[in-house]
């Protein structure tokens, strides 16, 4: 019988049954059995289609056939070495069992929290890891369609030469704006906010160090541009920037002293019971 029809079949009566024969048996091969509790689990997803389910049955089921039959051959080769390949999987087996004990206790005694005190130390003690590899910038960028009304008045506004202009932006930005950045408190890389920028033919370098305003006009859209502040590429980046990097470099500290101290913990407590025997 085909090999198609006769998965097919088996997968279609698993579907359609509505008893629950766990041991009803499905294929065999040689003399290892797949039952029908050992794929009861494909089914669990209450929002497959019978269709689909068939089709990952049949997968599954085509694969463990091939994967008996190859197994059955390499039982049968002498001159694959069956124990050394076992004492490999029981070894990674146990480091994944541990490395699973290891992460419970991280999770359970991880401490998130992480003081200014501490940022500021390890931002000074790891400066030479915090290098730009290109300009950070506090920028104001506004897009807007070019039949925006009161364009006029955006092209002073966004300038920021008084102190009501940025709040005269912000409304404006709320009903006409495209795309809107305003953040003083943040650096950011310039080119992260210039990437949908129509910037052509412009030196970059001086185009940041002189804090430049620009107004681009492009397929019916107006693009205003204001560097209002930057730090220079190959020089140190600013602390404000750099502290999630900071906090997950403390935390993967804190999770490898955590799993030091489990092993070291769990080995003392063997010891101290008298657990180890030396022959």
């Amino acid at each position: 019988m085909n090999k198609f029809f006769v998965i097919v079949s088996v997968t279609l009566m698993i579907v359609s049954c509505s008893t629950n024969e766990e041991e009803e048996m499905i294929v065999k091969v040689y003399d290892v059995e797949l039952k029908r509790g050992d794929i009861s689990f494909l089914f669990d997803n209450k929002n497959l289609s019978s269709v689909d389910s068939i089709k990952i049955a049949k997968k599954y089921i085509d694969n463990w056939v091939e994967e008996q039959i190859l197994l059955h051959q390499s039982q049968q080769n002498k001159t694959i070495n069956l124990k050394e390949i076992d004492d490999k999987a029981n070894h990674y087996k146990n480091l994944l069992i541990i490395n699973q004990l290891e992460n419970q206790y991280v999770q359970q005694n991880l401490d998130t929290n992480i003081t200014e005190k501490e940022y500021i130390t390890y931002y000074k003690n790891h400066k030479d890891d915090f290098q730009l590899k290109d300009y950070l910038v506090k920028i104001l960028y506004i897009k807007v369609p070019s039949d925006a009304p009161n364009i006029i008045k955006l092209e002073k506004w966004y300038k920021l030469h008084l102190d009501t202009d940025i709040k005269e932006i912000k409304k404006y930005a709320n009903t006409y704006a495209t795309n809107f950045y305003y953040d003083i408190e943040n650096w950011i890389y310039f080119d992260d906010i210039t990437k949908e920028i129509p910037l052509k033919d412009f030196n970059k370098d001086r185009f940041i160090t002189r804090k430049s305003k620009t107004i681009v006009e492009e397929n019916d859209y107006f693009y205003f541009l204001n560097v209002i502040d930057y730090k220079l590429k190959n020089t140190t980046s600013p602390l404000e920037f750099e502290k999630e990097n900071i906090k997950q470099r403390i935390l993967n500290k804190r999770v490898k002293a955590l799993k030091e101290k489990y092993r070291k913990e769990n080995i003392e407590k063997a010891y101290n019971e008298k657990a180890i025997t030396i022959y």
